[in-house]
């Protein structure tokens, strides 16, 4: 594979995906081919300011430097591009959410009322299987609305927790459906959203469920999920680059999540971190979904439409 040069395209404009404006100019190569459409250039660079580099995207998808002999230049092996969801297994999936019984949302409305969860459902399209009776499927939809997986995920209808037996482990769906040479690629749980918010600060969380439940109390930032600190890289989080980013580590994860938070300074806006689950006061559970499931009615009573605890916010 030949190396290719890129500039940025001297006609068309597409859709920024940091302030979703039509003012975006992306990267092309030598024969006018567009590497990727989150790959350039908006121009309102008092507004928005949004580059992202073909140097940059290479390095965050890992592509190969293959060395040649000294008269030939290195070539660009990229990884193979990643597969999706046919749309009509997902809206039906979303749809079946309407008629049957998800063991995920019949919790949820024990918790919230019937308007927050409705907006649940429909913000971050959450799906159900019948892999399992009434579990959930928690789509992975990114900022182009690319249906890149989903997990399928059991809980228990009383208490909101993940039910481990038989289910101790993630099915995707793509297994489920027998799919071969699937190309996962994850993103960002909720990462749909930012395109229609795109200046609002964003919370990351590890779990789906963390980032649905803190979606009901978080009123002035989008919650997406990671789907695990091992997760938490350049690379998935490339689609929050300019943005003001809250991250909510797991109980005990604080110190894991500082460091990995503090080598993606870069790609943000203003970073904070929130130690709320570390201070021994709120030893409530493992995350702050488990915080909020406790104190929620308490709050509702008083008519408190946000969080009033501090969440210890420190600037990496």
């Amino acid at each position: 594979m030949i190396q290719h040069q890129y500039s940025l395209a001297k006609r068309g404009k597409w859709i920024c995906p940091q302030c979703g404006k039509k003012t975006f100019v992306c990267y092309v190569d030598e024969n006018n081919q567009v590497l990727d459409e989150g790959v350039g250039k908006c121009d309102r660079a008092d507004h928005c300011a949004y580059h992202y580099p073909p140097r940059d995207y290479f390095a965050d998808h890992q592509v190969i430097a293959e060395v040649k002999p000294r008269r030939h230049r290195p070539m660009l092996r990229p990884l193979p591009p990643p597969s999706y969801i046919d749309p009509d297994v997902f809206k039906r999936s979303v749809l079946a959410t309407e008629s049957h019984r998800n063991h995920l949302v019949t919790f949820l409305n024990s918790v919230f009322n019937e308007a927050i969860v409705g907006r649940m459902v429909h913000d971050y399209y959450i799906g159900t299987s019948k892999h399992w009776e009434g579990s959930t499927v928690f789509w992975q939809l990114d900022r182009y609305g690319h249906v890149h997986g989903g997990k399928i995920m059991q809980y228990n209808p009383t208490n909101g927790k993940r039910v481990k037996e038989p289910f101790n482990h993630i099915t995707w769906v793509h297994t489920a459906m027998g799919l071969t040479d699937y190309n996962l690629k994850q993103c960002l749980f909720g990462e749909h959203l930012l395109r229609d918010y795109p200046d609002m600060t964003v919370a990351v969380v590890e779990s789906e469920k963390t980032a649905i439940i803190a979606s009901g109390v978080f009123g002035d930032c989008i919650t997406v999920a990671c789907g695990g600190c091992g997760n938490l890289t350049n690379a998935l989080c490339e689609p929050l680059r300019g943005r003001d980013v809250v991250l909510f580590p797991d109980n005990g994860k604080l110190a894991e999540w500082s460091e990995k938070g503090s080598k993606m300074r870069h790609l943000f806006g203003r970073l904070f971190i929130a130690d709320i689950m570390e201070r021994e006061a709120m030893n409530v559970g493992d995350d702050i979904g488990d915080l909020i499931v406790q104190r929620y009615p308490e709050w509702q009573r008083q008519s408190l439409d946000i969080i009033p605890i501090n969440l210890g916010l420190t600037e990496l």
